[in-house]
């Protein structure tokens, strides 16, 4: 992935850390399988009853070398693969210093905590204040790990009574799918610049969630658009566009660029269900829309 247009390039020298890590674990991890009491011999302590279980500890450490050599390509977008693998490195010497307190295991046995712990606290610790410090510069529209979503649909009324219908009250009530866990819990009852709006609900049915929107553009009749202040993505930026289609309707376009929440992570694991879920509310939001518009409905919603 390339990082040309950061002000702040991703310092390649960085990956021979994590390049270093994923050898040696994948190195690791294959003698442990291949030999598993090896270790046990090397410290002069029993061998396992069931050398199956070491093994398995190898097949997890050679997992994680393959980690390791995927974030080498850029620790900032898969930072958290360096956080797990921190963790990991944290919590294993946690355990051996309890077992050695019990006298589990002999201080020989601690050697493996050196080689596979103790020296990547620091580089590990570096990589991912680095992506700290980087945060911000991935949360920017146009970013590399931003997705981008489209809707339109043609609606048979100039762009000034589709916009108008927009900024009636209560149009975004109408707006949310019935099948959404979301109530509007504060409004300005305004799309114009710094007027914000305020969702609360259920993600998934379970999760509570408050989206705070703020707008940010605001250009009648044909744009108007907000962007998350808080809420479930990482990135949120959603513009509303009203186009003239030349024959007396309007060409009503929905363009969202976000970035799922946890990063790499959440796109990998939820990436199919965010994408899902705005085909259906943006479905539901456009033919609703439509439907209101078109029927004359809307205006009966108006205050007199």
């Amino acid at each position: 992935m390339s990082n040309s247009s950061n002000p702040n390039p991703f310092p390649l020298r960085t990956s021979r850390w994590l390049m270093a890590a994923g050898i040696y674990n994948l190195v690791w991890g294959a003698i442990t399988i291949g030999f598993p009491h090896l270790l046990f011999n090397l410290c002069g302590i029993s061998r396992l009853n069931y050398p199956e279980i070491w093994q398995c500890v190898g097949m997890v450490v050679g997992v994680y070398g393959i980690g390791y050599l995927i974030a080498a390509g850029d620790s900032r977008t898969h930072w958290p693969i360096v956080l797990v693998g921190l963790l990991g490195k944290i919590f294993g010497p946690i355990g051996f210093a309890v077992a050695l307190a019990k006298g589990t295991f002999p201080p020989s046995f601690g050697l493996t905590i050196l080689t596979n712990d103790l020296v990547w606290w620091i580089p590990f610790g570096l990589l991912l204040l680095d992506a700290a410090r980087n945060h911000t510069l991935t949360e920017q529209p146009g970013s590399a790990a931003s997705q981008h979503f489209l809707k339109e649909t043609r609606i048979a009324a100039p762009p000034a009574v589709v916009f108008a219908f927009h900024e009636s009250p209560g149009a975004i009530r109408h707006l949310i799918p019935p099948w959404e866990k979301m109530k509007v819990a504060e409004t300005d009852g305004s799309l114009q610049i710094g007027s914000r709006v305020v969702l609360q609900g259920k993600v998934l049915g379970v999760i509570p969630v408050r989206w705070v929107a703020l707008h940010t553009e605001y250009d009648p009749p044909h744009v108007f658009a907000d962007r998350q202040q808080s809420g479930p993505f990482a990135f949120w930026y959603h513009r509303h566009r009203c186009v003239d289609d030349g024959q007396g309707g309007t060409l009503l376009r929905d363009e969202v660029e976000y970035q799922a929440p946890l990063g790499i992570v959440g796109q990998f694991l939820g990436g199919w269900l965010i994408r899902r879920k705005l085909d259906g509310m943006f479905a539901y939001r456009h033919d609703k829309t439509r439907q209101m518009i078109e029927s004359g409905e809307w205006k009966s919603t108006l205050p007199l």
